[in-house]
This record gives structure tokens, sequence and C-alpha cells, in this order.
């Protein structure tokens, strides 16, 4: 492959334009489905990451896509962390993620000819669950407790138990929360026009890894592998066989992968800082979970401003590609209070643009602006 070289705006404004923060995408479908994903165990901030990326959307649009049209579909996805998908990609992340071995695979593989049997047990026991589901309009724990049902309590943990396995297997989707517990549902009863034909799981990793590169590139293969969360050495094998349509880019002496198909996109010169649009990016956004190495996005010194303890991940003001200030709301006298932290001051147009879009980010919730603080 010859080498190409980009310079390191080009790059970000590549990804900028790919991650629909430049054009917005037709539809929240549609930015699901390019993004292959977006984080969604904070759920109004799976909304704002679709907000960003789609014209004229708000939180009664977003939940239509989730309960009514069904467009959307919660599942755990990429990394193990629940993800919203385009519903008619259920089929390709099902079969994408059977090569992730559960916690009771694992636990199989150590235990030798014991946990082999306590494995076939756990299969039988999560057949036994799915019959049960499917005889339900919703499940939550609360019945399988009242089920019969031999399950402890790790089958039951809130963090997945066996509904993790449920969702894996491709027989249920998260439907929502009541009397605060999540609730699950069936394939069949949820998306019942929905074609099941799930490719084999090497062919779902090379067509994942494909869209990934499309998306989020110029990028790595310890890129591609930290974002789908596996070892770097099993995502090789997927991408060997992706090469052919690859071009190799070099940015500042550093090696990253880009289809052939972009470079002419990406070679071209970003525009000038004040043309490209500011963008408030909520918490877990793609824009931030797609490359191992965040520099490219977030100063280094502001590296923990962003990326906080115990895996959470604050929103950004983006200018230029780049975070300039992390931000926060909270509901308050029936409004909404928006809090922006500066890494330093604003320049003028971005300030123009942080107190449009703190407005925007209210009414996509159909609530007023109460207050927007920025924090010199």
């Amino acid at each position: 492959m010859s080498t190409n070289r980009l310079t390191p705006e080009q790059v970000r404004w590549q990804r900028f334009q790919r991650a629909g923060l430049a054009k917005p995408f037709a539809d929240a479908p549609t930015a699901a489905s390019a993004l292959i994903g977006v984080q969604a165990q904070i759920l109004p901030a799976a909304g704002l990451a679709l907000w960003n990326r789609t014209p004229a959307f708000n939180h009664t649009d977003f939940e239509a896509h989730i309960f009514n049209d069904r467009t959307l579909v919660k599942l755990w996805g990429q990394r193990g962390t629940l993800h919203l998908y385009a519903s008619n990609d259920w089929p390709l992340l099902h079969a994408a993620r059977t090569i992730n071995r559960t916690w009771w695979e694992r636990q199989a593989a150590r235990d030798g000819e014991n946990g082999e049997q306590a494995l076939a047990e756990h299969r039988q026991l999560v057949e036994q669950v799915a019959e049960l589901l499917r005889s339900q309009e919703t499940l939550g724990r609360r019945e399988l407790r009242a089920s019969g049902l031999p399950l402890g309590d790790e089958l039951l943990s809130p963090w997945g138990g066996i509904f993790a396995d449920l969702v894996r297997m491709g027989y249920a989707c998260h439907y929502g929360r009541s009397e605060g517990e999540g609730r699950f549902v069936a394939r069949e009863r949820w998306l019942p026009d929905l074609a099941w034909e799930p490719p084999d799981p090497i062919t779902a990793n090379v067509t994942v890894a494909a869209r990934y590169f499309a998306a989020y590139g110029p990028s790595t293969l310890q890129d591609f592998a930290y974002w789908r969360g596996v070892a770097t050495g099993q995502a090789r094998g997927w991408l060997a066989q992706l090469m052919a349509e690859m071009v190799e880019v070099e940015i500042e002496g550093q090696s990253a992968l880009l289809p052939s198909s972009a470079i002419d996109e990406a070679q071209q010169a970003p525009p000038p800082p004040e043309a490209w649009p500011v963008r408030m990016l909520y918490r877990f956004d793609p824009y931030l979970l797609a490359h191992r190495n965040k520099d490219w996005v977030v100063p280094p010194s502001h590296y923990k401003a962003v990326f906080r303890p115990a895996g959470h991940i604050e929103g950004i003001v983006v200018a230029r590609g780049q975070a300039v200030a992390t931000w926060r709301y909270d509901r308050k006298g029936g409004g909404l209070i928006i809090q922006v932290n500066p890494f330093k001051p604003l320049p003028k147009y971005v300030m123009k643009q942080v107190e449009k879009q703190a407005n925007q980010v209210a009414a996509f919730f159909h609530l007023p602006l109460v207050d927007l603080v920025v924090n010199h």
C-alpha cells in the first residue's frame, strides 16, 4: 500500500465529518447505524448523541424510535456496555458478539470437566428463562425471583446477570425501567418482522471492522480492538481480510488505516477555525470512545477533567474538532441548568454557539433553559 500523509487537523476534520457532526444524518436510526451504536447506560446521553447528529430531533422523537416504531434497540454491545443500535443491525451485532466468551464460559474453561457440566446446566437454565420471557409481555427480576427457577444472586444482578446471556444469545432486548428495575422483552414479541438471519461470527466481525474504519478512520488496529473490546490478535485476523480495501496514512510519523474510498475526502483542506461547527457532545459520546489514544480530541493537560474515576466520561464542548470545555446539565425548577467549565477563556464565536446550543439542549427535553453558568 502507498503511504499518504495527513495533518492532525485533517484527521480531526475527517473523523468529525464521518461522526455526523459537520453534516447531520437523515434520521436517528441512520445515525445509530453509521456510528455502529451509541453508548446508552445513561439513556438521555444516547438521546443527546443522536440529537447532535439528527436535524429537528427531540426527546419525544427519541422515545418514539425506541418504543413506538422500534427502529432503535437497546442491547449490550461492544466493550460489553449498553448501546442503542439501529434495529436492523441486531442480527449483525448478535453474530459479532458470539465470539465474546461469557463469565460462565471462561469459568468452565478453568474448571475442566466439572466446569463443562456447570456450563451445560447454566445453558439449560438460560433456555428456561427464555421460555418464560416469551410467555410474558415483559420480564424483570421480580418475576424471576418468584418463578421457582434455581437462580442465585449472581444471576439476578442488576449489572446483567442472566439477562446479559439472554441478550447476547439474541433472545431479548432491553425494554425500559419500572419500579426501579430494568425490564426485558423477547425479540419475537418486540420485533416480530425482523429478519433473523445472523451471519457467521467471522463474517460479522469483518463487516463490523469495515464499518468501524469507515466511520472512525483514520484508525489503527489497536484503536479497533479497543473500541470492539477484544484482544488485538483476534482483531488482527478480521482486519487482515480488509487490507485490500485499505490505504495506509501517516500522521506525524504514526501509521493508521483508512478505507481507500475515503482518502480523497481525508486529504481535503479543513475549513478555517470559525467555520467548524461547535458541538456540545454529552457524556460517553461516540466521538470520544472510538480511539484508544484520546490526545487528538482532548488535550492531555485536561484529560482528567474529561475522563473521570470509575469510567465516567464528561460531556465536552468541541471547537475545531477538539474539546475546549466540559459541561453537564441539571433539572431544576421545571427547567434545565447547564454548567460549562472551559479549559481556558472561550473565543466569542464559541461562546455564541454554546449559548445557542444550550437553549437547544433544553428544547430537546421540552424544557426551558433556566440558566447557563460558565465557570471561568
